[in-house]
Protein backbone atom coordinates (compact mmCIF):
# COMPACT_ATOMS: atom_id res chain seq x y z
CA UNK A 1 0.00 0.00 0.00
CA UNK A 2 1.65 3.73 -0.80
CA UNK A 3 2.06 6.04 1.80
CA UNK A 4 -0.31 8.50 2.49
CA UNK A 5 -0.32 11.84 1.40
CA UNK A 6 0.26 14.78 3.71
CA UNK A 7 -3.03 16.47 4.22
CA UNK A 8 -2.58 18.59 7.42
CA UNK A 9 0.10 21.77 6.97
CA UNK A 10 0.10 25.50 8.12
CA UNK A 11 -0.98 28.30 6.15
CA UNK A 12 0.96 31.78 6.07
CA UNK A 13 -0.58 35.06 7.78
CA UNK A 14 -3.83 35.15 6.88
CA UNK A 15 -6.69 37.79 7.62
CA UNK A 16 -9.78 35.81 9.36
CA UNK A 17 -13.51 36.42 8.01
CA UNK A 18 -16.51 36.52 10.39
CA UNK A 19 -15.62 33.90 13.04
CA UNK A 20 -17.46 31.52 14.12
CA UNK A 21 -15.34 30.23 17.32
CA UNK A 22 -16.43 31.67 20.48
CA UNK A 23 -19.83 29.57 20.10
CA UNK A 24 -20.27 26.72 17.55
CA UNK A 25 -23.40 27.76 14.88
CA UNK A 26 -25.75 25.45 13.28
CA UNK A 27 -25.40 25.24 9.79
CA UNK A 28 -28.00 24.64 7.12
CA UNK A 29 -27.51 23.03 4.19
CA UNK A 30 -28.73 24.57 0.78
CA UNK A 31 -31.46 23.75 -1.46
CA UNK A 32 -30.32 21.66 -3.73
CA UNK A 33 -28.93 19.32 -0.63
CA UNK A 34 -32.32 19.60 0.81
CA UNK A 35 -34.33 18.28 -2.27
CA UNK A 36 -31.57 15.11 -2.87
CA UNK A 37 -30.82 14.17 0.75
CA UNK A 38 -32.97 11.89 3.03
CA UNK A 39 -34.21 13.02 5.88
CA UNK A 40 -31.76 11.67 8.43
CA UNK A 41 -28.99 13.05 6.30
CA UNK A 42 -31.18 17.04 6.26
CA UNK A 43 -31.54 16.74 9.96
CA UNK A 44 -27.75 16.11 10.56
CA UNK A 45 -26.73 18.74 8.33
CA UNK A 46 -29.12 21.39 10.04
CA UNK A 47 -28.56 20.31 14.02
CA UNK A 48 -24.57 19.95 13.71
CA UNK A 49 -22.97 23.06 14.96
CA UNK A 50 -19.96 23.65 13.49
CA UNK A 51 -16.45 26.06 14.50
CA UNK A 52 -15.08 28.23 11.86
CA UNK A 53 -14.39 31.28 9.58
CA UNK A 54 -14.02 32.10 5.88
CA UNK A 55 -10.83 33.63 3.79
CA UNK A 56 -10.34 36.02 1.10
CA UNK A 57 -6.67 35.28 -0.21
CA UNK A 58 -5.53 37.92 -2.45
CA UNK A 59 -3.42 37.02 -6.07
CA UNK A 60 -2.23 39.78 -5.93
CA UNK A 61 -0.49 39.18 -2.50
CA UNK A 62 2.12 36.83 -2.45
CA UNK A 63 2.16 35.56 0.70
CA UNK A 64 -1.71 34.98 0.39
CA UNK A 65 -1.09 32.88 -2.76
CA UNK A 66 2.10 31.09 -1.06
CA UNK A 67 -1.32 29.48 1.38
CA UNK A 68 -3.20 29.31 -1.92
CA UNK A 69 -1.01 26.85 -3.62
CA UNK A 70 -0.57 24.65 0.12
CA UNK A 71 -4.31 24.40 -0.02
CA UNK A 72 -4.35 23.05 -3.70
CA UNK A 73 -1.42 21.08 -2.77
CA UNK A 74 -3.34 19.43 0.14
CA UNK A 75 -6.74 19.32 -1.86
CA UNK A 76 -4.72 17.28 -4.80
CA UNK A 77 -3.00 14.66 -2.06
CA UNK A 78 -6.56 14.32 -0.43
CA UNK A 79 -7.91 13.64 -3.48
CA UNK A 80 -5.11 11.02 -4.25
CA UNK A 81 -5.81 9.45 -0.80
CA UNK A 82 -9.52 8.81 -1.61
CA UNK A 83 -8.73 6.81 -4.74
CA UNK A 84 -5.79 4.60 -3.09
CA UNK A 85 -8.33 3.91 -0.15
CA UNK A 86 -10.84 3.14 -2.70
CA UNK A 87 -13.03 5.65 -1.19
CA UNK A 88 -13.13 7.75 -4.41
CA UNK A 89 -13.25 6.07 -7.93
CA UNK A 90 -11.67 8.59 -10.66
CA UNK A 91 -15.02 10.11 -11.53
CA UNK A 92 -15.26 11.37 -7.90
CA UNK A 93 -11.63 13.11 -8.89
CA UNK A 94 -13.34 15.33 -12.14
CA UNK A 95 -16.67 16.04 -10.73
CA UNK A 96 -15.03 16.86 -7.00
CA UNK A 97 -16.07 20.32 -5.34
CA UNK A 98 -12.81 21.78 -3.87
CA UNK A 99 -13.61 23.84 -0.64
CA UNK A 100 -11.17 26.74 -2.01
CA UNK A 101 -12.47 28.77 -4.74
CA UNK A 102 -11.39 31.09 -7.48
CA UNK A 103 -14.06 33.62 -7.45
CA UNK A 104 -13.82 34.83 -10.70
CA UNK A 105 -13.79 31.75 -12.15
CA UNK A 106 -15.85 28.89 -9.59
CA UNK A 107 -20.20 29.00 -9.91
CA UNK A 108 -22.09 29.55 -6.86
CA UNK A 109 -25.72 29.09 -6.14
CA UNK A 110 -27.84 32.49 -6.32
CA UNK A 111 -31.51 30.98 -5.57
CA UNK A 112 -32.10 28.31 -8.68
CA UNK A 113 -29.70 29.77 -11.11
CA UNK A 114 -25.92 29.66 -10.99
CA UNK A 115 -24.40 32.55 -11.38
CA UNK A 116 -20.13 33.19 -10.98
CA UNK A 117 -19.10 33.80 -6.84
CA UNK A 118 -18.12 38.01 -8.02
CA UNK A 119 -21.91 38.33 -9.73
CA UNK A 120 -22.69 37.63 -6.30
CA UNK A 121 -20.37 39.01 -4.20
CA UNK A 122 -18.83 41.65 -6.20
CA UNK A 123 -15.80 42.42 -2.77
CA UNK A 124 -14.20 38.49 -3.61
CA UNK A 125 -12.87 39.73 -7.00
CA UNK A 126 -9.58 38.34 -7.94
CA UNK A 127 -9.68 36.77 -5.10
CA UNK A 128 -9.62 33.18 -3.58
CA UNK A 129 -12.39 32.19 -1.27
CA UNK A 130 -12.10 29.36 1.41
CA UNK A 131 -14.21 28.24 4.29
CA UNK A 132 -12.36 27.04 7.37
CA UNK A 133 -14.75 24.82 9.59
CA UNK A 134 -14.71 22.12 11.99
CA UNK A 135 -17.69 19.90 14.02
CA UNK A 136 -18.20 21.02 16.83
CA UNK A 137 -18.25 17.33 17.60
CA UNK A 138 -14.37 17.32 17.36
CA UNK A 139 -14.61 20.33 19.73
CA UNK A 140 -13.27 23.55 19.60
CA UNK A 141 -10.07 23.81 17.44
CA UNK A 142 -6.66 24.86 19.21
CA UNK A 143 -6.62 29.00 19.80
CA UNK A 144 -3.33 30.54 21.46
CA UNK A 145 -2.42 34.75 20.92
CA UNK A 146 1.13 36.46 20.81
CA UNK A 147 0.32 39.21 23.52
CA UNK A 148 1.73 42.64 23.31
CA UNK A 149 5.06 41.38 25.12
CA UNK A 150 5.41 38.61 22.10
CA UNK A 151 4.56 36.10 24.88
CA UNK A 152 2.13 33.08 23.49
CA UNK A 153 -0.98 32.75 25.64
CA UNK A 154 -4.15 30.26 25.61
CA UNK A 155 -7.38 32.10 24.89
CA UNK A 156 -9.70 30.98 27.52
CA UNK A 157 -12.41 28.83 26.67
CA UNK A 158 -15.44 30.73 26.60
CA UNK A 159 -18.22 30.44 29.51
CA UNK A 160 -21.58 29.85 28.30
CA UNK A 161 -24.93 29.83 29.94
CA UNK A 162 -24.28 32.12 32.54
CA UNK A 163 -27.58 33.96 32.13
CA UNK A 164 -30.00 30.92 32.61
CA UNK A 165 -27.78 29.40 35.16
CA UNK A 166 -28.46 32.66 37.58
CA UNK A 167 -32.26 32.56 36.38
CA UNK A 168 -32.56 29.17 37.95
CA UNK A 169 -30.36 29.56 40.60
CA UNK A 170 -32.79 32.82 41.34
CA UNK A 171 -35.80 30.86 41.09
CA UNK A 172 -34.49 27.94 43.17
CA UNK A 173 -34.20 30.89 46.37
CA UNK A 174 -37.51 32.03 45.61
CA UNK A 175 -38.85 28.78 45.95
CA UNK A 176 -37.17 28.19 49.03
CA UNK A 177 -37.90 31.61 50.45
CA UNK A 178 -41.45 30.51 49.90
CA UNK A 179 -41.36 27.18 51.44
CA UNK A 180 -39.22 28.64 54.83
CA UNK A 181 -42.35 31.33 55.10
CA UNK A 182 -44.56 28.80 55.33
CA UNK A 183 -42.71 25.76 57.26
CA UNK A 184 -43.67 24.77 60.32
CA UNK A 185 -41.99 24.90 63.78
CA UNK A 186 -40.28 21.39 63.37
CA UNK A 187 -39.64 22.22 59.43
CA UNK A 188 -38.19 25.43 59.47
CA UNK A 189 -34.53 24.52 60.53
CA UNK A 190 -34.47 22.17 57.17
CA UNK A 191 -35.99 25.10 55.29
CA UNK A 192 -33.80 27.40 56.73
CA UNK A 193 -31.15 25.71 55.26
CA UNK A 194 -32.41 25.25 51.67
CA UNK A 195 -32.61 28.93 51.75
CA UNK A 196 -28.61 29.36 52.62
CA UNK A 197 -27.63 26.93 50.30
CA UNK A 198 -29.62 28.17 47.36
CA UNK A 199 -28.75 31.81 48.31
CA UNK A 200 -24.50 30.27 47.74
CA UNK A 201 -25.59 28.98 44.58
CA UNK A 202 -26.90 32.44 43.21
CA UNK A 203 -23.79 33.38 44.27
CA UNK A 204 -21.79 31.60 42.95
CA UNK A 205 -23.78 31.81 39.67
CA UNK A 206 -23.26 35.48 39.78
CA UNK A 207 -19.46 34.94 40.22
CA UNK A 208 -19.10 32.38 37.50
CA UNK A 209 -21.33 35.09 34.88
CA UNK A 210 -18.64 37.93 35.82
CA UNK A 211 -15.54 35.50 34.81
CA UNK A 212 -17.74 34.66 31.79
CA UNK A 213 -17.87 38.44 31.09
CA UNK A 214 -14.30 39.03 31.14
CA UNK A 215 -13.45 36.41 28.88
CA UNK A 216 -15.79 37.75 26.31
CA UNK A 217 -14.26 40.91 26.80
CA UNK A 218 -10.90 39.30 26.12
CA UNK A 219 -11.81 37.88 23.12
CA UNK A 220 -14.05 40.26 21.89
CA UNK A 221 -10.71 42.24 21.50
CA UNK A 222 -8.58 39.32 19.98
CA UNK A 223 -10.89 37.58 17.70
CA UNK A 224 -12.40 39.69 14.88
CA UNK A 225 -12.90 40.14 11.33
CA UNK A 226 -9.98 41.09 9.64
CA UNK A 227 -7.24 40.28 12.24
CA UNK A 228 -4.49 38.69 11.10
CA UNK A 229 -3.92 34.31 12.28
CA UNK A 230 -2.26 31.51 11.06
CA UNK A 231 -3.72 28.65 10.99
CA UNK A 232 -3.03 24.71 10.84
CA UNK A 233 -5.57 22.80 9.16
CA UNK A 234 -6.24 19.56 7.04
CA UNK A 235 -7.97 18.60 3.30
CA UNK A 236 -10.34 16.10 3.69
CA UNK A 237 -11.89 14.44 0.71
CA UNK A 238 -15.60 13.57 1.32
CA UNK A 239 -18.73 11.46 -0.64
CA UNK A 240 -22.21 11.58 -0.36
CA UNK A 241 -25.15 10.80 -2.41
CA UNK A 242 -25.32 14.14 -3.77
CA UNK A 243 -21.38 14.60 -5.44
CA UNK A 244 -17.62 14.32 -3.68
CA UNK A 245 -15.38 17.19 -2.34
CA UNK A 246 -12.35 18.50 -0.50
CA UNK A 247 -13.09 20.83 2.68
CA UNK A 248 -10.90 22.01 4.95
CA UNK A 249 -10.87 21.31 8.87
CA UNK A 250 -9.72 24.19 10.98
CA UNK A 251 -7.50 22.06 13.42
CA UNK A 252 -5.21 25.05 15.37
CA UNK A 253 -4.98 28.56 15.17
CA UNK A 254 -3.06 31.67 16.66
CA UNK A 255 -3.76 35.20 16.51
CA UNK A 256 -0.97 37.12 15.60
CA UNK A 257 -2.37 40.26 16.63
CA UNK A 258 -2.56 43.79 14.72
CA UNK A 259 -5.56 43.33 12.14
CA UNK A 260 -7.75 46.17 10.91
CA UNK A 261 -11.61 45.32 12.29
CA UNK A 262 -13.58 44.54 8.92
CA UNK A 263 -15.82 47.76 8.00
CA UNK A 264 -13.90 49.64 10.48
CA UNK A 265 -11.14 52.70 9.99
CA UNK A 266 -8.13 53.90 12.04
CA UNK A 267 -8.85 57.25 14.03
CA UNK A 268 -5.89 58.72 12.66
CA UNK A 269 -6.48 57.98 9.10
CA UNK A 270 -9.79 59.70 9.27
CA UNK A 271 -8.78 62.83 11.50
CA UNK A 272 -5.27 64.41 10.64
CA UNK A 273 -3.72 67.16 12.88
CA UNK A 274 -5.01 69.73 10.39
CA UNK A 275 -8.08 68.47 10.99
CA UNK A 276 -7.73 68.70 14.49
CA UNK A 277 -6.96 72.53 14.46
CA UNK A 278 -9.50 73.53 11.57
CA UNK A 279 -12.00 72.11 13.66
CA UNK A 280 -10.20 74.29 17.16
CA UNK A 281 -10.72 77.28 14.86
CA UNK A 282 -14.54 76.70 13.90
CA UNK A 283 -15.40 76.01 17.82
CA UNK A 284 -13.92 79.22 18.80
CA UNK A 285 -15.39 80.99 15.99
CA UNK A 286 -18.73 79.42 16.42
CA UNK A 287 -19.26 78.54 19.84
CA UNK A 288 -16.58 80.05 22.54
CA UNK A 289 -16.95 83.60 21.11
CA UNK A 290 -20.75 83.40 20.88
CA UNK A 291 -21.79 84.75 24.26
CA UNK A 292 -24.98 82.86 26.06
CA UNK A 293 -28.31 82.90 25.93
CA UNK A 294 -28.96 83.45 29.46
CA UNK A 295 -25.98 86.82 29.12
CA UNK A 296 -27.88 88.33 26.47
CA UNK A 297 -31.34 88.18 28.35
CA UNK A 298 -29.74 89.63 31.82
CA UNK A 299 -28.24 92.18 29.63
CA UNK A 300 -31.11 93.11 27.68
CA UNK A 301 -33.54 93.41 31.23
CA UNK A 302 -30.35 95.47 32.76
CA UNK A 303 -30.34 97.91 30.29
CA UNK A 304 -33.79 98.97 29.07
CA UNK A 305 -37.02 99.91 31.02
CA UNK A 306 -39.97 98.20 28.81
CA UNK A 307 -43.18 96.53 29.28
CA UNK A 308 -43.05 94.23 26.88
CA UNK A 309 -41.27 94.20 23.04
CA UNK A 310 -42.63 96.65 20.64
CA UNK A 311 -43.47 95.17 16.84
CA UNK A 312 -41.24 97.81 16.07
CA UNK A 313 -37.86 96.66 17.96
CA UNK A 314 -35.29 96.13 15.60
CA UNK A 315 -33.76 92.65 15.10
CA UNK A 316 -30.06 91.97 14.29
CA UNK A 317 -30.37 89.16 11.23
CA UNK A 318 -26.56 88.03 12.25
CA UNK A 319 -27.19 87.62 15.16
CA UNK A 320 -30.53 87.33 16.51
CA UNK A 321 -30.37 89.92 19.16
CA UNK A 322 -33.11 92.19 19.60
CA UNK A 323 -32.57 96.22 19.97
CA UNK A 324 -35.37 97.58 22.11
CA UNK A 325 -36.65 100.51 22.13
CA UNK A 326 -37.38 102.02 25.81
CA UNK A 327 -41.00 103.24 25.83
CA UNK A 328 -42.73 104.88 28.65
CA UNK A 329 -44.77 103.65 30.64
CA UNK A 330 -48.88 105.20 30.11
CA UNK A 331 -50.25 107.72 32.74
CA UNK A 332 -53.04 106.19 34.67
CA UNK A 333 -56.29 107.66 34.18
CA UNK A 334 -58.18 108.77 37.71
CA UNK A 335 -61.32 109.72 35.86
CA UNK A 336 -64.12 107.05 35.94
CA UNK A 337 -65.06 105.85 32.76
CA UNK A 338 -68.15 106.69 31.07
CA UNK A 339 -70.70 104.22 31.12
CA UNK A 340 -71.81 102.76 27.72
CA UNK A 341 -74.65 99.75 27.01
CA UNK A 342 -73.49 96.47 26.57
CA UNK A 343 -74.27 96.99 22.78
CA UNK A 344 -71.50 99.66 22.29
CA UNK A 345 -69.13 98.15 24.84
CA UNK A 346 -65.85 96.74 23.57
CA UNK A 347 -65.24 92.70 24.77
CA UNK A 348 -61.87 93.20 26.96
CA UNK A 349 -59.02 91.39 25.07
CA UNK A 350 -58.16 87.99 26.27
CA UNK A 351 -55.68 87.54 29.51
CA UNK A 352 -52.58 86.08 28.65
CA UNK A 353 -51.89 83.07 30.81
CA UNK A 354 -48.73 82.47 31.80
CA UNK A 355 -47.88 78.08 30.25
CA UNK A 356 -45.70 76.01 32.61
CA UNK A 357 -45.78 73.92 29.49
CA UNK A 358 -42.76 73.21 27.06
CA UNK A 359 -43.44 75.95 24.41
CA UNK A 360 -43.74 73.79 20.76
CA UNK A 361 -41.83 76.72 19.01
CA UNK A 362 -38.84 76.62 21.58
CA UNK A 363 -38.46 72.25 21.19
CA UNK A 364 -39.85 71.88 17.84
CA UNK A 365 -37.70 68.62 17.74
CA UNK A 366 -39.64 67.39 21.05
CA UNK A 367 -42.98 66.83 19.34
Amino acid sequence: MATELLTHAKTGVIQMGWPKLYEAVAFKGNKDDDKSAKKDDKKKNESTPVYGFPVLLDKDDPDHMRTVRILQKLSKNAEANAIALKKWGKKDRIVSNDGLKDADEDEILDGDKTVLMTDKYPNRANHFYVNFSRSSKAGRPGIRYIDDEGILRELPEPILGTKEDIQAAQANLNDARAAYATADEDAREEAKTLVLEATRNLEEAQERDAKAKEVKVLWDKLVYPGQNVQASVTARAWKTQTGSGVSYRLDNLTIVGGGVRDGSFEYDEDFTDEDIEALIAWRDKHVNAKPSKADDEAALLADTDFDEADSDDEVDEDTGEIAVKPRRKAAVSRRRPKKTSSRGRRKPAPVEVEDDDVDDEDYPDMF
